[in-house]
């Protein structure tokens, strides 16, 4: 017999994953709300361009942590709505490092409120040492799936 209690309701992978997806509705009906043509995955991809904009498809992926296929599908979304702008990279001309258009720059203080909105709400009656804890907790967890996922190899 199976413990479903822990590979369920006590899981980590469990919880964190409804979190995530409690996140992304809430989230996502802000923008639709608002009128924001944007969806919670393109979000996922403009955030980092919002951080450091001009970045590689690749370093996009490993950034967004999100496979090259995916990262493609979305910036041909955000292409499509004119919110990013594919350049061949000068120093590599097999890449593209993607930036953000003025529509994108305009966008940002909407998107970025929507975000601390909805992070204001999640942390509602939670102490705040206890969601420093638990910030922490999640990257150690994550931390341990990037280096089991992600092995460094020996050098030859």
């Amino acid at each position: 017999m199976y413990d479903y209690s822990k590979i369920i309701d006590q899981s980590i992978g469990y919880l964190v994953g409804r979190l995530s997806r409690a996140i992304i509705k809430r989230l996502s009906k802000k923008f639709q709300d608002a009128g924001i043509d944007v969806s919670y995955e393109q979000w996922s991809i403009l955030v980092h361009l919002y951080r450091q904009d001009g970045l590689s498809q690749q370093a996009l992926a490993r950034t967004a942590v999100k496979n090259k296929a995916a990262v493609t599908r979305l910036l041909n979304g955000l292409e499509k709505k004119n919110i990013v702008l594919r350049i061949p990279d000068q120093n590599d001309k097999r890449s593209n490092l993607i930036y953000l258009t003025n529509k994108a720059k305009e966008l940002k203080p909407h998107l970025v409120g929507f975000v601390e909105e909805m992070l204001e709400e999640a942390e509602q009656g939670i102490d705040p040492d206890e969601m420093t804890r638990c910030r922490a907790t999640i990257n150690n967890i994550f931390a341990n799936f990037d280096r089991l996922n992600n092995p460094v190899l020996p050098e030859k």
